[in-house]
């Protein structure tokens, strides 16, 4: 009997070791799991990363340690050693969905350090697998075919998936970006594809009749056609229904014009643009350039002198005053040349603030559509 209470006494000892011993076990990770996420906060590197390697060493089920370890590594320059902690990761059967979703985006990041799109874009279907519903993978997958220029597939995502807002800004600009695509790739005369592209820029129109984009892009491929007509149309309805990106077109609004005919119907046009906004330097420049062309040298200087007062700063605008009032041609020729110095254009994002030296449709930062404006 006695033996018997030992035998027992003994067997509860063991279970309670062996419990107690892998609680500990399992647990002992913790600390310096909390000590690396501590040093995160202090912006000390060196420690977190030693902290996090000795905690996944002690108990390699604390998965955030090892993508946490992963981002340290990839924000350091070592993305090679970054994808392969968080690639060794997705082979894990155990892994719960929130846990293969948290691996799959430090995976993203890992890949988009690189520009390596494609394969970013495979882990970001993969998350919507696991959750069909994520629009952070969804908005990640459209900004990367954005910014990679594949339009066609930012229209099969946008109609086809959960996008349930749709933008028809954003909407059109993809129909019409992909028709001028389509262009762009053309070596030789191809009716086929030119055809695709000009029923992609009659939905971008069907889709918002006032977009910019296909306004743009649509009167450009008329006038490289041939077809004045149909371009003056597309022209003319850009500028007067978004006066604030006439410096767009004002020299192809010019050109379609004088070569139609139809000169003089360019100066009714821009006084009553700029009469509704006297604040707009493109196409108060370009007015009173016609006036001086008109020899109606009093209305050029007077225009000057008026936008002078909303541009103070504008050596450009100075300039032109300037040499309205000079006689002496070489000293005109001189103005000039110093004007096209300083003439030089640069714009920016009205949405993030974004300053580019060239425009855009799409804003390289935020990836606001058609958020781009002239910058003095």
């Amino acid at each position: 009997m006695t033996l018997f209470i030992i035998l027992i006494a003994a067997l509860v000892i063991f279970v309670l070791y062996l419990y107690f011993g892998q609680k500990r076990e399992r647990t002992s990770g913790y600390t310096p799991y909390v000590e690396a996420l501590s040093a995160l906060l202090e912006d000390n590197e060196d420690i977190a990363i030693k902290k996090f390697k000795e905690a996944v060493s002690l108990d390699s089920g604390l998965i955030d340690a090892y993508i946490r370890l992963g981002d340290l590594y990839r924000k350091r320059g070592d993305v090679s050693r970054a994808v392969q902690i968080h690639q060794s990761l997705t082979v894990r059967p155990t892994l719960k969905k929130h846990e293969e979703k948290k691996v799959y985006y430090a995976l993203v990041n890992d890949l988009l350090a690189t520009t390596r799109y494609n394969k970013a874009v495979s882990f970001l279907k993969e998350i919507l697998k696991i959750d069909k519903h994520d629009k952070h993978a969804q908005e990640l997958i459209l900004k990367i075919y954005e910014d990679t220029g594949n339009y066609g597939d930012c229209i099969a995502l946008y109609e086809e998936s959960g996008v349930k807002v749709k933008e028809d800004k954003r909407h059109a600009f993809y129909y019409a970006s992909y028709a001028n695509n389509k262009l762009k790739d053309l070596t030789e005369k191809n009716t086929d594809v030119e055809k695709d592209a000009v029923n992609l820029f009659k939905k971008a129109l069907k889709i918002l009749p006032n977009s910019l984009t296909a306004l743009y892009y649509f009167g450009d491929y008329y006038e490289q056609r041939g077809n004045l007509k149909k371009a003056k149309e597309c022209y003319h309805k850009l500028i007067t229904k978004h006066p604030d990106r006439a410096f767009l077109i004002i020299d192809k609004f010019e050109k379609v014009y004088y070569e139609l005919g139809l000169f003089d119907e360019i100066i009714p046009v821009y006084e009553k643009i700029f009469h509704a906004n006297p604040k707009n330097f493109a196409v108060g420049l370009a007015l009173a350039a016609l006036y001086e062309k008109k020899n109606d040298l009093d209305a050029a200087q007077a225009l000057y002198s008026k936008l002078s007062e909303k541009y103070p700063k504008s050596s450009l605008l100075r300039l032109r005053l300037l040499k309205s009032k000079v006689k002496d041609e070489s000293l005109m020729d001189e103005i000039t040349e110093i004007e096209n110095e300083v003439g030089n254009k640069s714009f920016k994002c009205t949405n993030c603030g974004f300053d580019a030296e060239k425009f855009s449709f799409l804003c390289p930062k935020c990836h606001a559509i058609e958020s781009f404006l002239l910058y003095l």
